[in-house]
């Protein structure tokens, strides 16, 4: 593992650190970031090859068919030609935007407020909307060969209703789907999505139920599934919940403070008593920059002021919080009385962040790995700049400052190492397609150049980290909803996943 100190530095187009931290040629990290996975190496070679070909072609045939008086010129001409070569070709020691041409069968519809959970070299998309219609297929991706498929789920149990705005989790081999909404109806069901056999199963729930809800997040700690916040059709929330298996007596005072639910509930992943055969033991294979961060949308439920001074916020009249009752309707699919889980609520000491949708989650993977950072959301009035850490062991929640504030709502955060990587989302005036870094060292805000054809403004889109490259997915710009899928190759910077060992801020544990 690595370890982070200090501030990363921006590297050169040669990819030499810039500044002191890793110049010296026998510092780990110069030496470790050159070891950039060979598939990635591959495919930026490949992609880089075509571009050069075709550039080298043209040159040649423009030589070819240049008078005989002019050959005193060639090399001047050749240099010109290599130097706006040089300016076409983006550098592969920088990070650089790819849109990436569908291929498959079936191609993806437009969708917004939708999950994308990794599983493997897989991406499997669940749910989303767009303008008109809520949906429940199921798309997989290719993370190698960029195909794609559409399948439909087997077994006795139908798919999800239609929604969007949900959150989605893996857990040893299935996806754990939960809540999520569809126009004015709200769910607080739990779907189980088996990635071997792509059969749904829904498990019998007891316990203290989170009330229906969308645009909460989630992650998954010690084989527990947690959630947060999000918005009931009524108001905003940020209330927490767990679920654990229930044949484990947790303690008897639920409210009592540092009672980590870690150390007390069963893992999910646990083959349960009677359980069906191929539900397997737990992998500790966690993935949470999936979390879907829709709560309400702007079509539907935000009207925002184009007023600098100002991050208000404005309900139009389809699904404002206080004109709606919440409808939760039963789905009428029977529970799998084998399947038996228990949710319980979780109190926590400490300054809270306050009721919000549309925010983000990451449990971040360093060396404890029981730090959740939020930041960001909406309660339907302000678009939120704060960031929230919640110690998972303690139940505690610390506010920290950043150099500057930065507002974010329906945007993602990916953890790379010791940075998130802020992508999109709107900042309570417009809709934003910058990439911003969130140095998690530092707690200090850092902006990096990168090369390529990036994605327009938008929000309610998902990310993921698969194999040193980000990859991004639909999203909504206020007018349309998109289609389309970019991939960021970190390029040289392939290294940073590999920084686990650094304390947040420099928070001592």
């Amino acid at each position: 593992m690595l370890s982070s100190q200090s501030t990363l530095q921006t590297l050169s187009r040669t990819g030499t650190p810039v500044g002191s931290f890793g110049s010296s040629k026998d510092s780990l990290v110069y030496n470790e970031k050159r070891q950039v996975p060979a598939k990635s190496i591959r495919r930026r070679t490949e992609s880089l090859s075509a571009s050069t070909k075709n550039n080298a072609d043209t040159a040649t045939s423009s030589r070819n068919g240049s008078d005989s008086t002019h050959h005193y010129h060639a090399p001047k001409e050749r240099e010109q030609q290599q130097q706006q070569d040089y300016r076409q070709i983006p550098p592969t020691s920088l990070m650089h935007w790819t849109k990436i041409k569908t291929v498959g069968k079936n191609k993806p519809k437009a969708l917004r407020g939708h999950s994308m959970t990794l599983v493997d070299e897989k991406i499997f998309i669940f749910g989303g909307s767009d303008t008109e219609t809520c949906y429940n297929d199921l798309y997989i991706f290719d993370t190698e060969t960029y195909w794609w498929t559409l399948h439909k789920t087997k077994g006795m149990v139908p798919p999800p209703r239609p929604c969007r705005a949900h959150s989605a989790n893996l857990i040893g081999d299935y996806i754990y789907v939960f809540g999520g909404g569809n126009g004015p109806t709200y769910f607080n069901t739990l779907y189980l999505l088996n990635t071997k056999t792509l059969c749904w199963e829904k498990p019998e729930v007891h316990g203290q139920i989170p009330s229906p809800r969308r645009a909460h997040t989630s992650w998954v700690y010690k084989g527990l599934l947690y959630i947060f916040a999000g918005g009931d059709g009524m108001c905003a929330l940020n209330d927490i919940y767990v679920l654990s298996k229930e044949e484990t007596t947790v303690n008897s005072n639920p409210n009592s403070i540092n009672n980590s639910p870690a150390i007390k509930m069963t893992q999910l992943g646990v083959k349960p008593i009677n359980a069906f055969t191929d539900i397997n033991s737990i992998n500790n294979s966690i993935d949470n920059s999936i979390d879907s961060n829709s709560f309400n949308d702007p079509k539907e439920n935000y009207m925002y002021e184009n007023n600098a001074s100002k991050n208000t916020i404005h309900h139009s009249n389809s699904i404002s919080y206080r004109n709606h009752m919440t409808r939760n309707e039963d789905d009428g699919i029977t529970s799998n009385p084998r399947l038996r889980y228990v949710w319980t609520k979780i109190t926590t000491t400490g300054k809270a962040p306050s009721p919000r949708g549309y925010h983000t989650s990451n449990l971040i993977k360093n060396d404890t790995g029981n730090k959740v950072i939020i930041f960001g959301g909406s309660d339907g009035h302000e678009c939120f700049s704060e960031l929230f850490i919640l110690d998972l062991d303690e139940n505690h929640w610390t506010r920290v400052d950043t150099d500057r504030p930065i507002p974010r709502l329906s945007h993602t955060a990916t953890q790379v190492g010791s940075y998130l990587f802020i992508i999109g989302g709107h900042d309570g005036n417009r809709y934003s397609h910058s990439l911003i870094l969130l140095n998690l060292v530092t707690l200090r805000w850092e902006v990096r150049k990168v090369y390529g054809e990036r994605p327009s403004s938008r929000g309610y889109h998902s990310a993921i980290l698969s194999d040193s490259r980000i990859f991004l997915y639909g999203g909504y710009d206020g007018h349309r909803v998109f289609s389309d899928m970019y991939v960021l190759d970190l390029s040289s910077s392939a290294y940073l996943p590999q920084i686990t060992k650094f304390k947040i801020g420099g928070i001592s544990d």
